[in-house]
């Protein structure tokens, strides 16, 4: 199999143009969509960058690439797209979101094959968990206003960061500017203002996506689609007369007998079938939890969704949401956000900082054998002020605001 992580890199053969993400087509029979692909690092990537850009989710680019650093991975190193998918076990009716993958897909039946439309979502916290179920669209609101349940309110007051009733469309609203509403009450998949939440759990109970692709989900989608909302972590799918078997970490409230059912189904198609399993790469695969389909069945095809048969993409000339850092202006307002000693530990923070949402554009400032990083710049003082505040809740760090050194 193929290092991913190799510092050794030949000249794409592919350009990214080539590289589907979200829409695919298959025939009915299958389970497998997509195609794996690599991508070489280049200075200033993080990982929630590349994943957005390539509409996937922190979790799912993570997982697939275990001991890189999501803020400040190495420049030249070999990352890993797992843009190949196993479809959820549910009926292929609508929409159908599978919480363990972290994953939101759309079907849409044609003559002889399937139209299938997938996104990264996050998802409902351990403390308040995404319900499971049947549901359906019960109407929709292009810029919905958020109107604070009680409970949200009170965690947010504990806090220090009390919320008004209602928070109107624009930069500061949760939702985004799309939003289906859910038959189950207080539920909804919606847009966000904090893009680098994708692929984990962090919502209230909602299902998040990226706001380009909420967008297309919210045009695409008709009132009363129905909405299943299933927990898999095994997924067995195939493709072309190979079988797969894609395995995700298991969420804390997850049924906790699922391997054994797996491990049942996998044994039973090795006997209704003249397929032969490969066990040791199941045994792999389930240990490894990289959330990418593997090819299981010995057939001396190779399988294509080893790593070895990943496509090499040239890397984008620009990433799609990648947070902009103004320049630096003698008039502006500033935050000195934290001093570290090393230049990583400064980069990593300053990569934080400018992916909370709504963005806090932060930068690394050397002075003699320390690092400062610098939020900034603002209007004005107070929002500068806002600034620091929201840098002490979210992330327990304490700013301080620097005047300008020259005013108007």
């Amino acid at each position: 199999m193929t290092e991913i992580h190799s510092t050794s890199w030949q000249a794409p053969d592919h350009p990214e143009g080539q590289i589907e993400s979200n829409h695919f087509v298959t025939a009915k029979g299958d389970d497998v969509i997509g195609q794996l692909a690599t991508i070489r690092l280049e200075n200033g990537d993080t990982l929630p960058d590349l994943a957005r850009h390539f509409s996937l989710g922190l979790n799912q680019i993570s997982a697939a690439n275990p001991g890189v650093d999501i803020w400040v991975p190495d420049a030249g190193e070999n990352l890993l797209l797992p843009l190949s998918f196993t479809l959820p076990d549910a009926l292929r009716k609508g929409i159908v979101i599978n919480l363990a993958a972290m994953r939101l897909f759309q079907f849409k039946e044609e003559a002889k094959s399937l139209a299938v439309t997938t996104y990264p979502i996050g998802i409902g916290s351990t403390e308040r968990p995404t319900p499971m179920g049947q549901m359906f669209v019960e109407r929709k609101m292009a810029l919905p206003t958020w109107y604070v349940p009680a409970s949200i309110a009170a965690d947010h007051r504990k806090k220090g960061d009390p919320l008004p009733e209602k928070v109107p469309p624009g930069p500061d609203n949760p939702l985004g500017e799309y939003a289906l509403y859910l038959n189950t009450p207080s539920y909804l998949i919606h847009g966000t203002n904090k893009p680098a939440s994708i692929g984990l759990r962090a919502t209230n109970g909602c299902i998040r996506l990226y706001p380009e692709d909420v967008k297309q989900l919210f045009e695409g989608t008709a009132v009363n689609t129905p909405v299943s909302i299933v927990d898999q972590p095994y997924l067995i799918g195939h493709r072309d007369g190979v079988v797969y078997l894609e395995v995700h970490p298991r969420l804390e409230d997850s049924e906790a007998d699922g391997i054994e059912k797996i491990y049942a189904r996998l044994k039973s198609i090795e006997k209704k079938s003249a397929l032969r399993l490969d066990w040791k790469k199941v045994e792999k695969t389930v240990a490894e939890s990289r959330g990418i389909p593997v090819p299981i069945s010995v057939t001396g095809q190779g399988g294509q969704e080893s790593e070895g048969h990943a496509v090499k993409i040239a890397h984008p000339d620009s990433l799609y949401g990648r947070p902009e850092i103004p320049e630096l202006k003698t008039e502006g307002w500033y935050v000195l956000a934290a001093v570290l000693p090393d230049e990583t530990s400064a980069a990593r923070l300053s990569a934080i900082i400018n992916h909370q949402g709504p963005p806090i554009p932060a930068r690394v400032l050397p002075k003699k054998d320390r690092y400062r990083v610098i939020a900034g710049p603002f209007e004005d003082a107070g929002k500068a002020k806002k600034a620091v505040k929201r840098l002490k809740i979210d992330l327990e760090l304490d700013g301080i605001v620097i005047e300008p050194s020259r005013k108007k």
